[in-house]
Protein backbone atom coordinates (compact mmCIF):
# COMPACT_ATOMS: atom_id res chain seq x y z
CA UNK A 1 0.00 0.00 0.00
CA UNK A 2 3.01 2.31 0.76
CA UNK A 3 4.17 1.78 -2.90
CA UNK A 4 0.69 2.22 -4.44
CA UNK A 5 0.24 6.02 -2.60
CA UNK A 6 3.19 7.65 -4.72
CA UNK A 7 1.56 6.13 -7.59
CA UNK A 8 -1.51 7.25 -7.63
CA UNK A 9 -0.25 10.82 -6.30
CA UNK A 10 1.87 11.26 -9.52
CA UNK A 11 -0.89 9.98 -11.84
CA UNK A 12 -3.00 11.92 -10.46
CA UNK A 13 -0.68 15.19 -10.98
CA UNK A 14 0.53 13.52 -14.41
CA UNK A 15 -3.78 13.73 -15.28
CA UNK A 16 -4.33 16.93 -14.11
CA UNK A 17 -1.70 18.51 -16.17
CA UNK A 18 -3.75 17.39 -19.15
CA UNK A 19 -5.65 20.02 -20.95
CA UNK A 20 -9.21 19.34 -20.91
CA UNK A 21 -11.34 19.28 -23.82
CA UNK A 22 -10.16 18.44 -27.32
CA UNK A 23 -5.89 18.91 -28.09
CA UNK A 24 -3.60 18.56 -31.18
CA UNK A 25 -0.84 16.25 -30.37
CA UNK A 26 2.00 17.50 -32.84
CA UNK A 27 4.69 14.15 -33.13
CA UNK A 28 7.64 15.57 -34.88
CA UNK A 29 10.81 14.48 -36.29
CA UNK A 30 14.14 16.53 -37.19
CA UNK A 31 18.02 15.35 -38.06
CA UNK A 32 19.46 13.78 -34.47
CA UNK A 33 22.54 15.63 -34.84
CA UNK A 34 20.14 18.71 -33.39
CA UNK A 35 19.46 17.53 -30.32
CA UNK A 36 19.44 19.92 -27.53
CA UNK A 37 18.03 22.19 -29.98
CA UNK A 38 14.87 24.14 -29.13
CA UNK A 39 11.56 23.71 -31.68
CA UNK A 40 9.16 27.09 -31.12
CA UNK A 41 5.46 26.72 -31.74
CA UNK A 42 4.29 29.93 -32.45
CA UNK A 43 0.32 31.00 -32.81
CA UNK A 44 -0.27 33.40 -35.81
CA UNK A 45 -0.37 36.10 -36.86
CA UNK A 46 1.47 38.13 -34.35
CA UNK A 47 2.94 35.84 -32.09
CA UNK A 48 4.23 37.33 -28.62
CA UNK A 49 6.11 35.54 -25.49
CA UNK A 50 3.24 35.09 -23.48
CA UNK A 51 1.41 33.00 -26.34
CA UNK A 52 4.53 30.87 -27.93
CA UNK A 53 5.53 27.28 -26.54
CA UNK A 54 9.18 25.68 -26.75
CA UNK A 55 9.97 21.96 -26.45
CA UNK A 56 13.62 20.57 -26.58
CA UNK A 57 14.58 17.72 -29.33
CA UNK A 58 15.52 14.20 -28.24
CA UNK A 59 16.94 11.68 -30.21
CA UNK A 60 16.04 13.23 -33.49
CA UNK A 61 11.91 13.56 -32.16
CA UNK A 62 9.90 16.39 -30.47
CA UNK A 63 6.49 16.57 -29.23
CA UNK A 64 3.79 19.16 -28.54
CA UNK A 65 0.06 19.15 -26.84
CA UNK A 66 -2.05 22.08 -28.01
CA UNK A 67 -5.21 22.60 -26.77
CA UNK A 68 -7.75 22.66 -29.60
CA UNK A 69 -10.77 24.78 -28.38
CA UNK A 70 -10.45 27.07 -31.04
CA UNK A 71 -9.01 26.63 -34.57
CA UNK A 72 -6.02 28.92 -35.29
CA UNK A 73 -3.22 29.07 -37.47
CA UNK A 74 0.96 28.76 -35.77
CA UNK A 75 3.82 27.77 -37.24
CA UNK A 76 6.82 25.32 -35.85
CA UNK A 77 9.95 26.57 -35.79
CA UNK A 78 13.34 25.62 -35.17
CA UNK A 79 15.77 27.92 -32.62
CA UNK A 80 17.48 29.95 -34.56
CA UNK A 81 20.16 29.71 -32.48
CA UNK A 82 20.90 26.19 -33.95
CA UNK A 83 23.68 25.26 -35.24
CA UNK A 84 21.67 23.69 -38.54
CA UNK A 85 18.40 24.93 -40.47
CA UNK A 86 14.94 23.49 -41.30
CA UNK A 87 11.92 25.18 -43.02
CA UNK A 88 9.63 26.19 -40.87
CA UNK A 89 6.14 25.00 -41.26
CA UNK A 90 3.19 26.80 -41.11
CA UNK A 91 0.01 24.33 -38.86
CA UNK A 92 -3.66 24.55 -38.32
CA UNK A 93 -4.21 23.91 -34.54
CA UNK A 94 -7.20 21.37 -34.94
CA UNK A 95 -8.48 18.25 -32.67
CA UNK A 96 -6.26 15.22 -33.95
CA UNK A 97 -2.73 13.87 -34.32
CA UNK A 98 0.03 15.73 -36.58
CA UNK A 99 2.97 14.12 -37.76
CA UNK A 100 5.13 16.42 -38.96
CA UNK A 101 8.74 16.37 -40.18
CA UNK A 102 11.27 19.84 -39.77
CA UNK A 103 13.82 19.78 -42.51
CA UNK A 104 14.95 20.83 -46.12
CA UNK A 105 11.73 20.58 -47.02
CA UNK A 106 9.40 20.53 -43.85
CA UNK A 107 6.03 18.87 -44.13
CA UNK A 108 3.05 18.03 -42.11
CA UNK A 109 0.22 15.76 -42.49
CA UNK A 110 -2.36 13.37 -40.17
CA UNK A 111 -5.95 16.29 -39.57
CA UNK A 112 -7.89 17.70 -42.58
CA UNK A 113 -6.53 21.30 -42.96
CA UNK A 114 -3.23 19.94 -42.11
CA UNK A 115 -3.43 18.18 -44.97
CA UNK A 116 -5.04 20.80 -46.66
CA UNK A 117 -1.83 22.80 -46.21
CA UNK A 118 0.23 20.80 -47.27
CA UNK A 119 -1.56 20.30 -50.29
CA UNK A 120 -0.94 24.10 -50.99
CA UNK A 121 2.22 24.00 -49.94
CA UNK A 122 3.48 21.22 -52.55
CA UNK A 123 1.02 23.48 -55.37
CA UNK A 124 3.17 26.20 -54.48
CA UNK A 125 6.68 24.79 -54.31
CA UNK A 126 5.79 23.06 -58.02
CA UNK A 127 4.99 26.69 -59.43
CA UNK A 128 6.24 27.79 -62.28
CA UNK A 129 5.54 31.04 -62.07
CA UNK A 130 4.48 34.44 -59.92
CA UNK A 131 0.68 33.49 -61.74
CA UNK A 132 0.79 29.76 -61.13
CA UNK A 133 1.32 30.37 -57.41
CA UNK A 134 -1.46 32.91 -57.01
CA UNK A 135 -3.71 31.07 -58.92
CA UNK A 136 -3.24 28.22 -56.69
CA UNK A 137 -3.37 30.44 -53.30
CA UNK A 138 -6.31 31.65 -54.33
CA UNK A 139 -7.92 28.44 -55.03
CA UNK A 140 -6.98 26.84 -51.80
CA UNK A 141 -8.55 30.22 -50.32
CA UNK A 142 -11.48 30.18 -52.35
CA UNK A 143 -12.04 25.89 -51.73
CA UNK A 144 -11.79 27.03 -47.80
CA UNK A 145 -13.99 28.79 -46.36
CA UNK A 146 -12.42 28.55 -42.75
CA UNK A 147 -8.96 29.27 -41.37
CA UNK A 148 -7.06 28.39 -43.71
CA UNK A 149 -8.79 30.23 -46.05
CA UNK A 150 -9.43 32.86 -44.08
CA UNK A 151 -5.14 33.40 -43.19
CA UNK A 152 -4.33 32.69 -46.81
CA UNK A 153 -6.99 35.69 -47.97
CA UNK A 154 -4.73 37.51 -44.97
CA UNK A 155 -1.38 36.94 -46.49
CA UNK A 156 -2.24 37.27 -49.91
CA UNK A 157 -5.08 39.78 -50.55
CA UNK A 158 -2.97 42.42 -51.77
CA UNK A 159 -1.49 39.80 -54.34
CA UNK A 160 -4.80 38.91 -55.41
CA UNK A 161 -6.56 40.82 -58.51
CA UNK A 162 -9.22 42.89 -57.80
CA UNK A 163 -12.11 40.27 -59.18
CA UNK A 164 -10.71 37.53 -56.92
CA UNK A 165 -10.68 40.05 -53.67
CA UNK A 166 -14.37 40.63 -54.76
CA UNK A 167 -15.32 37.16 -55.21
CA UNK A 168 -13.53 36.47 -51.75
CA UNK A 169 -15.26 39.84 -50.21
CA UNK A 170 -18.15 38.77 -50.84
CA UNK A 171 -18.17 35.01 -49.62
CA UNK A 172 -17.55 36.79 -46.38
CA UNK A 173 -13.65 36.10 -46.35
CA UNK A 174 -12.87 39.30 -44.29
CA UNK A 175 -15.08 37.69 -41.17
CA UNK A 176 -12.42 34.59 -41.82
CA UNK A 177 -9.54 36.97 -41.23
CA UNK A 178 -7.83 36.10 -37.80
CA UNK A 179 -8.22 37.97 -35.17
CA UNK A 180 -4.89 39.55 -33.72
CA UNK A 181 -5.69 39.63 -30.56
CA UNK A 182 -7.18 36.51 -29.46
CA UNK A 183 -6.19 34.21 -32.22
CA UNK A 184 -9.27 33.23 -32.90
CA UNK A 185 -11.82 33.90 -36.20
CA UNK A 186 -13.85 37.32 -36.07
Amino acid sequence: MKRLLPFIAVLLTALSCQPDGPVLEIRGRIDSALDGQKVYFCPQPKPTADIVDSTVVKGGTFFFRIPADSLYIADITLSKRAPGYAERILIAVEPGILELSLGMPSSARGTPLNDTLQHWKEQLQGATSPEAAKSCTYETALHNPNIVGGYLYMLFQRGFDPEQNRVLDSLGYGKLIPDVTTRRQK
